[in-house]
C-alpha cells in the first residue's frame, strides 16, 4: 500500500541532506489524469469511427437527390412537351373547325384553347402532388380534344373535296416576315394593313397551290408585280404576288400542292419573299387561320 509520505535523503562529506519529499498525491494525480484522458479518448473514438460511415452515407443521399432532381427535371420537360403537344392539337382542331365551318366550341378552363399551365419549382409547394393534378387536367383536356379531332376528322371524310379545296396548304417554304394585319410601313413613317403574310424564301423558290381551284389571273399589277390569283369554292380566293415567274395560265385548273410558279422579287419590295393572301367574298382574312402547321 503507498505510504501517504516518504522522504528521500542523501549522505554526503558533508553530512545528511534531504533530496525529496514524495506524496501519494503525487502518484495519484497523473494515473487519474490519464484514466480521463483514456475515457475521454475511448468516448470520442465512437464518433471518429462513425465519421466516415456518416460521410458515406451523406454522399450517398446526396447522391440521390441529385438524380431525383434531375429526374423531376426530366419529367418536367417532359410534361411541358405533353401540355404543348396538347396545344398544337387544339390549334388544329380549332383549325379544322374553320375550315369546316364547325368552330371548336369553348369548353372551360381545362378544355379551351388554354393550355394548362405547368406549376413551378418553388420549394414551399408540394410539387409532386401539383405535378400530378396538372397531369390530370392535361389528360382531361387531350381525351376532349381526341375527341374532338375525330368529330371533325369523320366530319372531313365526308367533306374531302370541300378540304382540297380550301388553302390550308403552305404556299412556299419558309418562314413569316410581316404577319396580317396592322404594322410600321416597310417603305418609310407611318404604318399601313398588310392584307396577307410575306414568307421569306429565295428567288426561285417554288410556289405552290394552297388548295385545289382554278387560275383567274396570271399578270402584272402594280405594286404586286408578276402574280397568280387562285379561286376556290366556298367564295374563297388566294393571291401569290412578288413572282418571278409564272407557270400557270388564266382558265387552268389546278391542284393543291401543284407548283404554280416561282418566287421574286417583282412589284414594290424591301427583298426577295412571296406575298400571300386569302380573301373570303372578296375581303382579306387572316391566313393563318386556314393554313394547318
Amino acid at each position: 500500500m503507498l505510504e501517504r509520505e516518504l522522504e528521500i535523503f542523501v549522505y554526503g562529506p558533508h553530512g545528511i541532506r534531504r533530496l525529496f519529499v514524495y506524496r501519494r498525491w503525487m502518484f495519484l494525480l497523473p494515473l487519474a489524469v490519464l484514466a480521463v484522458l483514456a475515457m475521454g479518448g475511448a468516448w470520442l473514438w465512437r464518433f471518429q469511427s462513425g465519421y466516415e460511415a456518416l460521410a458515406v452515407r451523406r454522399l450517398a443521399v446526396l447522391g440521390e437527390l441529385a438524380a431525383q432532381k434531375a429526374a423531376a427535371m426530366r419529367l418536367r420537360d417532359r410534361v411541358r412537351r405533353v401540355g404543348d403537344e396538347a396545344g398544337r392539337i387544339a390549334s388544329f382542331n380549332a383549325k379544322l373547325g374553320v375550315m369546316l365551318d364547325r368552330p371548336v366550341p369553348d369548353r372551360g378552363d381545362m378544355g379551351g384553347a388554354a393550355v394548362p399551365r405547368l406549376p413551378g419549382l418553388a420549394v414551399e409547394d408540394n410539387l409532386g402532388r401539383r405535378l400530378f393534378d396538372f397531369l390530370d387536367a392535361l389528360g382531361t383536356r387531350m381525351a376532349r380534344e381526341e375527341v374532338a379531332q375525330q368529330e371533325l376528322a369523320r366530319s372531313l371524310l365526308g367533306r374531302k373535296l370541300e378540304f382540297l379545296a380550301k388553302p390550308t396548304l403552305w404556299p412556299a417554304r419558309g418562314f413569316i416576315t410581316s404577319a396580317f394585319g396592322s404594322r410600321p410601313s416597310p417603305f418609310g413613317r407611318g404604318g399601313d394593313f398588310h392584307n396577307g403574310v410575306d414568307i421569306k424564301v429565295p428567288t426561285g423558290s417554288p410556289v405552290y397551290a394552297a388548295g385545289a381551284g382554278r387560275v383567274t389571273e396570271a399578270d402584272t399589277m402594280s405594286g404586286y408585280g408578276l402574280r397568280v390569283v387562285i379561286s376556290h369554292d366556298y367564295g374563297l380566293e388566294t393571291v401569290y404576288a412578288h413572282l418571278k415567274k409564272i407557270e400557270v395560265k388564266p382558265g387552268q385548273q389546278v391542284r393543291r400542292g401543284q407548283v404554280i410558279a416561282q418566287s421574286g422579287n417583282s412589284g414594290r419590295t424591301t427583298g426577295s419573299h412571296l406575298h400571300y393572301e386569302v380573301r373570303a367574298d372578296g375581303t382579306p382574312v387572316n391566313p393563318r387561320q386556314y393554313l394547318l402547321d
